[in-house]
């Protein structure tokens, strides 16, 4: 194993794989800052080459802008490579299956991980989310995201011919499990490579799908469940989802054996209410491990940092009661990067803004949010 990987600036994933959007946007992964280029400019080898430039700013010792997101993720856990960062888990994930000369030249790549987002296709519209990944959401504010057959075709080709050489795919939309893209993908990867590392991100409400049955029949599935909050609050948030449905889908998955992450984001309308989230999760059998929390940072208007001075404050002594608690795991590591975040992030609050959107929001999908996060309104507005 080369010994870049233990360099606190180094990351595989720009020698072995990219992140392709539903609009054909090609990142280095999720938490990339900056697209590398569009499929409907260029092909997938070409946008592969022209990334030579970062990873040699990685062999150079710097810490690329692009990147900074994996970065500030670490910055309680350096060296513990059960942090949180996308970086960290690639490098476990990927970095025993390099070839001994790979990471030395900023020309070389080798695909051995993929994160393909063929549309935007859900049947959720999730209040942070947006058209680009959910086409409910386009549907609700009547925009289209811009569909090439050709460059879908294209990459199915280059990956299709790679696929020996994958070991590790993240399927994430929109809604993995009701893409047909995904059934052709994991069929194949079925008969060709069926050892291959298999993360899927979903919001579980589609368990009646041939693309559920083929995950079904991976030996190596992590599925990453979206949730941040539970009943009603639930079902706002996660619009178009039903609580009940997501539980039963949820025991459905736990009898298989499979990884599960829970896979939560902070922001205003889950400000206090993510910590009896996480004990209900707790309550029925979710390890402290389980547990991946983040601070949302767009849309803009639901940033947590919107909230008054004194909210924000009460925030941070909670977060650092249960840090003292010592939970351990990923549970600790995600309470200390959103302190951290809280603490230590510069931004433009405007409380006036989020409540604009949030009532916009509520008269197209005729739903009243002061009803159902009642502490929210009284504390903040």
């Amino acid at each position: 194993m080369s010994r870049r990987v233990l360099d606190k600036n180094f990351c595989v994933i720009p020698w072995t794989g990219f992140q392709v959007d539903p609009n054909g946007d090609v990142k280095n992964c999720i938490i990339s800052k900056e697209v590398i280029g569009s499929l409907k400019e260029n092909s997938i080898q070409e946008l592969v080459e022209k990334n030579s430039s970062l990873r040699q700013e990685m062999l150079e010792g710097k810490f690329p802008k692009n990147c900074e997101g994996c970065y500030l993720q670490e910055k309680h856990r350096a060296k513990d490579f059960g942090s949180l960062s996308s970086r960290l888990y690639y490098a476990r994930e990927i970095t025993p299956h390099l070839s001994k000369d790979l990471l030395e030249s900023a020309d070389n790549f080798k695909l051995h991980h993929v994160d393909v987002r063929w549309s935007n296709k859900c049947n959720f519209a999730c209040v942070y989310c947006g058209s680009m990944y959910s086409s409910k959401w386009a549907t609700e504010l009547g925009e289209k995201v811009p569909k090439d057959q050709n460059s879908k075709d294209s990459l199915k080709k280059y990956l299709y011919s790679n696929i020996k050489d994958l070991r590790n795919v993240y399927l994430a939309g929109g809604e993995p499990m009701l893409m047909k893209e995904n059934k052709e993908f994991l069929e194949l990867l079925l008969k060709e490579n069926p050892e291959v590392h298999i993360r899927v991100n979903t919001n579980l409400s589609k368990t009646r799908t041939g693309v559920f049955d083929l995950l079904c029949q991976f030996k190596n599935v992590h599925w990453t469940v979206s949730v941040e909050s539970i009943e009603e609050e639930f079902e706002y948030i996660r619009f178009h989802g039903a609580w009940q449905e997501f539980l039963d889908n949820l025991k459905i998955i736990r009898k298989i054996d499979h990884k599960i992450s829970l896979n939560m984001l902070y922001f205003v309308l889950n400000y206090k209410s993510i910590f009896n989230t996480i004990d209900f999760f707790k309550s029925i059998g979710f390890h402290n491990n389980s547990f991946v929390l983040g601070p949302l940072y767009t849309p803009i208007a639901l940033n947590i940092l919107n909230l008054p001075n004194k909210v924000l404050d009460e925030c941070k002594v909670l977060f650092q009661e249960q840090i003292n608690k010592k939970p351990g795991f990923l549970l600790q590591n995600s309470y200390e990067n959103v302190l951290s975040y809280l603490t230590d992030t510069t931004f433009h609050a405007s409380i006036t803004n989020t409540k604009q959107e949030l009532q916009k929001m509520d008269k197209r999908r005729n739903i009243d949010s002061s009803k159902i996060f009642q502490q929210f309104y009284k504390e903040v507005f």
